[in-house]
């Protein structure tokens, strides 16, 4: 399955882990989806209280 998501490392704090998983249990998300989930929503958040967020042109655009 191809896909058009950038792979990422990240580390985390045990704790924060264990909660990040516990969510995503109770979402029915992967650990994954869930950090991109909440990700998605602190940008939209972010772009609410601030403006769209601007991001540069690349060379591969």
């Amino acid at each position: 399955m191809a896909t058009e998501k950038r792979p990422t490392m990240l580390r985390l704090p045990e704790e924060i882990y264990e909660k990040v998983r516990y969510l995503a249990f109770v979402e029915r998300r992967s650990v994954n989806m869930q950090i991109e989930h909440a990700l998605s929503q602190y940008i939209a958040d972010y772009e609410a209280q601030h403006g769209p967020i601007q991001l540069p042109k690349t060379s591969e655009e």
